[in-house]
This record gives C-alpha cells, sequence and structure tokens, in this order.
C-alpha cells in the first residue's frame, strides 16, 4: 500500500464528491484545506491529517485513518 495519495483521489474515493474533476476543482478554488492549510489537488495525504472540504452549504470535516485510491 501506498505511504501517501492525493488529496482530490482520496476525497472522490470516500464520496464526497461524484466525480474525481468536481473533487480537483474544488481543490483548484480553495474550497479544500489540509491540516488547516488551503490544498492543490495534488497534495499528498498521510495518516492522521484532516481534511476539510467545502460543499455549498456544508462543510465536511475528515480524519484520514485508511489511504485509499478506490471508491469504497
Amino acid at each position: 500500500m501506498a505511504d501517501s495519495v492525493r488529496v482530490d483521489r482520496w476525497l472522490w474515493s470516500v464520496r464526497a464528491f461524484k466525480s474525481r474533476a468536481q473533487a480537483n476543482d474544488a481543490c483548484t478554488r480553495g474550497r479544500v484545506r489540509v491540516n488547516g492549510d488551503v490544498c492543490k489537488p495534488a497534495t499528498k495525504l498521510k495518516l492522521g491529517d484532516r481534511v476539510e472540504a467545502r460543499r455549498k452549504d456544508r462543510i465536511l470535516i475528515y480524519e484520514v485513518a485508511q489511504l485509499l485510491e478506490k471508491r469504497v
């Protein structure tokens, strides 16, 4: 298993966004933060990272417990 994964791919994998393109777009527009910092789509996630994603009127907050590259 990999020791890191791209944030846009991970957000798509945990079904925070319907498509990877939407996850990528949210990162590009500054709507995703990793450990409190705005991130780019290629930002690498590690176990224990905190991810905040804004979608419309909601803020989704995740703690990375597993590095996923495929949808679950």
